[in-house]
C-alpha cells in the first residue's frame, strides 16, 4: 500500500509541511505576531521561510522527475494498445494538422492547442467548436497526411447525418437557434468580470487588513471570500471562455495558484473530466479517492470500503490540497493523471515555471502564516485555509456528478456530440425548476 507512488508523495508533502513550519517558526526576540512584527524581523522570516519551501518542494519535484524520466509526461507515446503519434503535431479525426503557426491566431488562446499536442484531440476539438462548422473546414489548410493515424478509432460516433444521430443534430440545432435568437454572448457578461474583480480587490484588502493580522474569524470568512471571488473566473477562464482577450483568460487562470496548477486542471479537469464525464477509466474524477475511498462499483472492492463513510469528511477536507499539490506531482512525474490520463510533456522552461508556481502557492497558505504566527495558529490557519476550499469545492461538484444514478448511467458510444450528447445527459443533474 506504501509503496505506490502517490503514498509516497503524502509522506514527502506531510514531512514538507511539518519541515517547513518549524524552519519558519524559529522565535526570534520579539512577542509580535502577525504583520506587527518588526519589518527587518519580518522580511527575514519571509525570505528564509520561501527559501526552505523552495529547496523542498523543488527537491521532491526535481527527485520525482530525475527517477521517472523515461515516462515523464510523453503523450505521443499513447497509452498500452493505443497508436504513437508526433508530438509535434494535432490529431483530430484521425487526422494528423501542424497548428504551429496557427497558435497565436487561436480564438480560443494557445492553452487549448499547446495541452491537446500530440494526442488525439478530436473530443477536445469537437466540444469547443460544437456552434459552429467553421473550424472544421479551416483546419485542412494545416493537414498533413503522411502522419494520419493508421488505425484511429473512437468510443463516439461522429456521424453528423440526421438519420445517423438524430439526437445530437436537434440538440445542436436547437443550441445555436436559442443563441443567435436571444443574441446571447458566449463570453461571461461585463458585468460579470467587473463582480469578479471588485471581489478580488476586496478579498485582497481583507487578507492583507484581518487575515494575515491574525484575527481568528478571517481565518474562516477570507478563504470564503478567495474561494467565492475565484471559482467563476478561474473555471471559465480554464474553458476558455472568460473573455476574448487570450491574455486576460490566461491571468484569471494563473492569478488563483491555491486550488490546482493551471496544467494538472487542463488534464484533470478540462480534458479528463469534460471529455469523459463519470465514464470508468476515462475521467481522472473517479480516481481521486482510490485507493482508500471509491465512487464506482467497477472499482475492485476492498474490505475498507465498507467503512469509507466514517471518513468522507476527511477526503473533503483535504480534497484540494491533494489536487493542488499531490495529484500535481504524481502526474508530473509519472507521466499520467492516475494512471489513465497521459500528461503533457513541458519544456524545460515551462517546468520550472510549474514548479515555481507550486512553491509559491503553499508560501502563501503555509509560509507566510508560519512566519506570522506561533506553530499551532499558523498550522490552524494552513489547515483551514485548504479545508475551506476542500469543503466548497466537493459541496459544489459531487453533489452534481457523483450519485448513484450519474455514475450507474449507461454509456453506449452513440453520440457525436460531447456538447448535449447522451453520456452528459444521462451523468448530469438539473436544479432548475425549468430547463431549456
Amino acid at each position: 500500500f506504501f509503496t505506490k507512488p502517490l503514498m509516497k508523495s503524502v509522506v514527502f508533502f506531510a514531512i514538507l509541511f511539518v519541515a517547513s513550519g518549524l524552519s519558519a517558526s524559529v522565535p526570534l526576540d520579539t512577542q509580535d505576531e502577525g504583520l506587527d512584527l518588526e519589518q527587518s524581523d519580518l522580511v527575514v522570516r519571509l525570505c528564509w521561510s520561501f527559501f526552505y519551501i523552495s529547496v523542498l518542494v523543488g527537491g521532491i519535484y526535481v527527485w520525482g522527475l530525475c527517477r521517472n524520466s523515461d515516462a515523464w509526461g510523453d503523450v505521443s507515446k499513447g497509452q498500452e494498445d493505443e497508436e504513437p503519434l508526433d508530438p509535434k503535431l494535432w490529431y483530430i479525426h484521425g487526422k494528423a494538422y501542424d497548428l504551429e503557426k496557427f497558435m497565436s491566431r487561436h480564438p480560443g488562446g494557445y492553452r487549448p492547442l499547446m495541452v491537446s499536442r500530440g494526442r488525439d484531440a478530436t473530443e477536445l476539438f469537437e466540444s469547443y467548436h460544437s456552434l459552429t462548422d467553421v473550424p472544421h473546414e479551416m483546419i485542412k489548410k494545416f493537414a498533413v497526411p503522411s502522419k494520419d493515424m493508421k488505425n484511429y478509432k473512437s468510443m463516439f460516433n461522429w456521424d453528423m447525418s440526421a438519420k445517423s444521430n438524430a439526437f445530437a443534430v436537434e440538440v445542436r440545432q436547437a443550441v445555436r437557434e436559442h443563441i443567435k435568437n436571444n443574441k446571447i454572448d458566449t463570453m461571461v457578461p461585463t458585468r460579470v468580470l467587473i463582480y469578479c474583480i471588485s471581489i478580488t480587490a476586496f478579498t485582497v484588502w481583507m487578507t492583507y487588513k484581518y487575515y494575515w493580522a491574525g484575527h481568528w474569524w478571517a481565518n474562516f470568512v477570507v478563504p470564503t471570500l478567495w474561494w467565492i471571488s475565484f471559482v467563476q473566473a478561474f473555471h471559465d477562464a480554464s474553458h476558455f471562455a472568460f473573455t476574448r482577450n487570450n491574455w486576460h483568460s490566461a491571468f484569471w487562470v494563473y492569478f488563483w495558484p491555491y486550488f490546482s496548477s493551471p496544467t494538472t486542471w487542463d488534464h484533470q479537469h478540462v480534458i479528463g473530466h469534460h471529455i469523459w464525464t463519470n465514464v470508468f477509466k476515462k475521467d481522472p474524477d473517479l480516481n481521486h479517492g482510490m485507493p482508500v475511498f471509491r465512487v464506482h462499483t467497477r472499482f475492485s472492492y476492498r474490505p475498507w470500503f465498507r467503512f469509507q463513510m466514517m471518513w468522507v469528511w476527511f477526503i473533503w477536507v483535504v480534497s484540494t490540497f491533494f489536487l493542488s499539490l499531490i495529484f500535481d506531482w504524481s502526474g508530473l512525474t509519472s507521466g499520467t493523471y492516475h494512471g489513465i490520463l497521459p500528461y503533457q510533456r513541458l519544456t524545460p522552461i515551462r517546468t520550472a515555471a510549474h514548479i515555481f508556481g507550486r512553491i509559491v502557492s503553499l508560501f502563501l497558505t503555509t509560509g507566510i502564516p508560519f512566519v506570522l504566527f506561533p506553530f499551532w495558529k499558523a498550522l490552524a490557519w494552513s489547515v483551514s485555509f485548504y479545508a475551506i476550499y476542500g469543503f466548497f469545492f466537493m459541496l459544489i461538484t459531487q453533489v452534481n456528478h457523483i450519485t448513484e444514478d450519474c455514475l450507474e448511467a449507461a454509456v453506449k458510444p452513440v453520440s457525436s456530440l460531447l456538447f448535449g450528447c447522451p453520456i452528459l445527459v444521462s451523468t448530469t443533474r438539473v436544479f432548475l425548476p425549468t430547463n431549456f
